[in-house]
C-alpha cells in the first residue's frame, strides 16, 4: 500500500510539475492544490485536517526534490562535453 501511495505521488509530481522550478516553495499554490485534488479521490484525504495536509505537502516536497535531482542527473549524463580550450 505504501509503495502504491509513493508511486502515485511520484507520477503526479512528474506529470504536473516543471523542472524549471528551483524548489517546492516556488511551485504555485494552484498546482499544489491541483495535485492534492487529483490525489484525493483515490486516497480519501481529509483536506480539512491541517496536520494531514502538512504531512502530504511534505511527501510531495520530498518527491519533488527526488524527481528534480533525477532530472538534473539525467541532464548532466546526457550533456555533450565542451571541447578543451585551445591555448
Amino acid at each position: 500500500m505504501r509503495n502504491k501511495f509513493t508511486h502515485d505521488v511520484r507520477v503526479l509530481v512528474r506529470d504536473k510539475c516543471s523542472a524549471n522550478w528551483e524548489s517546492w516553495r516556488i511551485v504555485p499554490e494552484e498546482i499544489k492544490t491541483h495535485l492534492v485534488d487529483e490525489f484525493e479521490p483515490d486516497w480519501d484525504i481529509d483536506q480539512s485536517d491541517p496536520n494531514l495536509m502538512k504531512c502530504i505537502d511534505n511527501i510531495f516536497k520530498s518527491s519533488f526534490r527526488k524527481w528534480k535531482f533525477d532530472v538534473q542527473c539525467e541532464a548532466e549524463l546526457n550533456r555533450i562535453p565542451k571541447p578543451p580550450a585551445v591555448e
